[in-house]
């Protein structure tokens, strides 16, 4: 099922770590998807797009490093891997940039990136807007309203009542 992080704890479920053991490298199951054929392993990074597939949907993350709690850290990309999912993976939920981790088992290649099978898909958190991170602009509000839409009342996620 579809979990929200709070931000605590692993980002995969233990028994699905355990199962995982010991990782291998985003670089080396790229490059030999074949020879990890039917492996568990976890990935995560950021979001790049999310499509129909068949019954449900497909991911296509751009991996990023993960932490040892399997939270996708850094900003170097390893490259993209593509997940395909029995679930229908809503657009409104995964849009670009929010980040992800997927514990997933390996089936191969797709149009020459890395395909996994879904098992657990975890989306960790929706980016921030970088419009919420500043002034709302001037030109945005009428002047009786500045009170409510200018720092530090404006939050975005109390629609602004207090």
């Amino acid at each position: 099922g579809l979990i929200l992080a709070a931000g605590c704890g692993p980002a995969i479920s233990t028994s699905l770590q355990q199962e995982a053991g010991p990782q291998v490298s985003f670089a080396e199951l790229s490059a030999r998807p074949d020879r990890y054929k039917g492996r568990l392993t976890i990935l995560g990074g950021e979001v790049m797009s999310v499509t129909p597939w068949e019954q449900g949907s497909l991911l296509t993350v751009d991996q990023r490093q993960l932490d040892d709690r399997f939270y996708p850290v850094g900003a170097a990309s390893g490259g993209t891997f593509l997940v395909e999912s029995d679930e229908w993976l809503t657009s409104t939920w995964y849009i670009p940039k929010s980040k992800v981790v997927v514990a997933g088992v390996v089936e191969g290649q797709k149009d020459g990136r890395l395909l996994l099978k879904a098992r657990q898909v975890n989306l960790l958190a929706p980016p921030t807007w970088e419009k919420f991170s500043y002034p709302v602009p001037r030109e945005w509000y009428p002047p009786e309203l500045e009170y409510w839409y200018t720092p530090p009342y404006f939050d975005i996620y109390r629609g602004g009542r207090h």
